[in-house]
């Protein structure tokens, strides 16, 4: 769930500044800010430039400057050029404004208020500088002083549904449901064409158990805004919790179109070399054993090319810049679900028949915290198809530091077989599952020369964590798998703590502080981990072999929402 948008201020007052140009370079500069506002980013930065090497001490253009640097990512120089014309001209509201929005950026949330501060000091109504500022406060999961920030934006503007509807958002991830649920509606109230609100209503009604309620929020924000994935994809997770699952999958097939299957005309600036890799060896893959698929020329050769030469540097960054012509061939990797394979339920049972469900749930239950593993989880038949699909379909766009890529439920990571698993589970073992749905799936691919997820807890009550690639690619069999901590994440740390590479020291000084002992769980195909998900979690090393078809797979899903720790 997503706060109404920032907007960044554009303003430059460039009629009273550009007097100090020249005649010449006044004109150059409307000419600039006019490729900048039609987002001709080079042509505007050029401009920029060549201004600002005959007039240094322009402060509207290092501002715009700046503000061009904020939106092509490069946070660095954009604070640089945006203090320099503060210090130039220390009077301008929006100057503060955009210099905030750049600390943001950089997630230097103090410095970031005190700038926003600063734009309010110039223009006291400055009523998106006190919105920001709640956005600010709410990063830091400060919640009073977010609410105190909105009302005071509200008491400048008290008909506003937007702010009304960021309030909902502090109330919601604080955990108080009834009054974030009184702000949505307070919002759509004002503003019924308000498809945010409807959709945050939504989500709110899910999570309290009212599905109808829910499902009429979501189809509301849908009627005003059809193109909205995320409200696709809760409903579709209301529609899967009223067994409609047909509805559903449709409803997850059709987020991920809509997030994916647009008509973007550029990959991102920067991509992982593993991504590339991947990518390239998926292709490889899908032409040998799909060989019908048609693939964009440009986009073949590119893809080989660039995935080779950035795989031979001897460099240490996992990120790599793509040029503009390599943007625009690689387009379809990143904005195309170019094939999905179709994975149709199995005719008989997905999960297992011949598991001994009593002793599983006996075993599950005897251990505190709950952690344990099943193997055989599936039969054949389900094993083969979901690996298939994970193998042949380019639904792998998200990409990560450590290495790994992933997909989601709400990305393309979506079938009837997956969907059926998932079901089975739950019935199969009603006291491990209890009244819990599944409320996300996903799953990740790795490098073999990197290394898996970092330690973290999930937000949920029941974790299941299970492997699809052959045992004969791993080459350590008592390694590759998973490890579990025996200490939950402490109650009164939210999602952004406990799930946050950027937390990783905090999360294993908690641990030794507690005299967390780890539970090793070797890898082994079709083999699964189900354990309590506020346990802290990570992957085991990685010695897998170096191709496509041997890198470990691993799908998760997640059953409810998260417990209170148990004592132990």
């Amino acid at each position: 769930m997503k706060p109404t948008p920032k907007r960044q201020s554009t303003k430059s007052s460039a009629t009273l500044r550009a007097q100090n140009l020249s005649q010449e370079a006044h004109r150059l500069f409307q000419e600039t800010v006019a490729h900048h506002q039609a987002k001709r980013f080079q042509q505007a930065e050029a401009g920029y430039d060549s201004i600002l090497s005959q007039f240094p001490a322009h402060p509207d253009s290092l501002h715009l400057r700046g503000l061009l640097g904020y939106q092509q990512g490069h946070y660095g120089l954009a604070f640089d050029f945006i203090q320099q014309a503060i210090i130039l001209d220390p009077g301008k509201p929006h100057y503060f404004f955009n210099k905030a929005l750049v600390l943001e950026k950089e997630e230097r949330w103090e410095e970031a208020i005190s700038a926003y501060k600063e734009a309010i000091k110039l223009k006291p109504q400055y009523i998106e500088a006190w919105s920001n500022v709640g956005n600010a406060y709410r990063r830091q999961r400060t919640w009073e002083k977010a609410i105190a920030a909105y009302e005071e934006a509200r008491r400048l503007k008290p008909q506003s549904a937007d702010l009304l509807n960021n309030l909902g958002v502090v109330y919601k991830e604080k955990g108080d449901l009834t009054q974030a649920l009184a702000q949505y509606q307070q919002a759509t109230n004002l503003s019924p064409q308000h498809a945010e609100a409807h959709h945050n209503m939504g989500v709110v009604l899910k999570d309290l158990g009212n599905l109808d309620e829910a499902t009429h929020a979501f189809r509301q924000a849908l009627s005003l805004k059809p193109t909205y994935a995320n409200a696709h994809y809760h409903l579709g997770l209301v529609l899967l919790w009223q067994e409609h699952t047909t509805e559903a999958l449709t409803c997850f097939q059709r987020s991920a179109d809509l997030t994916y299957n647009h008509r973007e005309g550029i990959a991102p600036a920067f991509v992982t070399k593993a991504r590339l890799k991947h990518d390239s060896e998926q292709l490889a893959y899908l032409s040998a054993h799909v060989p019908l698929i048609r693939f964009p020329k440009d986009y073949i050769e590119t893809l080989n090319t660039t995935s080779a030469s950035h795989d031979e540097e001897t460099s240490d960054s996992i990120f790599v810049r793509l040029t503009p012509q390599e943007r625009t061939a690689l387009a379809p990797s990143f904005h195309r679900l170019l094939y999905l394979r179709s994975t149709n339920a199995t005719a008989g049972k997905a999960v297992n028949p011949d598991l001994d469900v009593a002793t599983i749930e006996s075993q599950y239950f005897s251990t505190k915290p709950e952690a344990m593993f099943i193997d055989t989880l599936l039969t054949q038949e389900a094993l083969g198809a979901l690996r298939a699909f994970c193998l042949e379909s380019t639904i792998w766009k998200r990409d990560y530091q450590n290495g790994y890529i992933g997909t989601f439920l709400a990305n393309g990571f979506a079938c009837p077989l997956l969907l059926q698993i998932a079901e089975e589970l739950r019935q199969k073992f009603p006291r491990m599952f209890q009244d819990h749905q599944l409320v996300q799936a996903w799953a990740f691919k790795h490098d073999s020369a990197l290394r898996g997820l970092n330690m973290h807890a999930d937000a949920a009550a029941v974790n299941v964590n299970f492997w699809i690639t052959p045992d004969a690619a791993n080459r350590n069999a008592e390694n590759g798998g998973l490890v579990v901590w025996d200490k939950e994440a402490p109650d009164d740390w939210d999602f952004a703590e406990y799930n946050n590479d950027k937390n990783t020291h905090k999360i294993q000084e908690f641990l030794q502080q507690s005299g967390a002992k780890p539970i090793t769980i070797p890898y082994r195909q079709n083999r699964a981990v189900i354990f309590n998900s506020n346990l802290f979690h990570e992957t085991d090393t990685i010695d897998f072999q170096n191709t496509y078809e041997n890198r470990r797979i691993n799908v998760t899903l997640l059953y409810g929402h998260r417990q209170k720790s148990s004592s132990l």
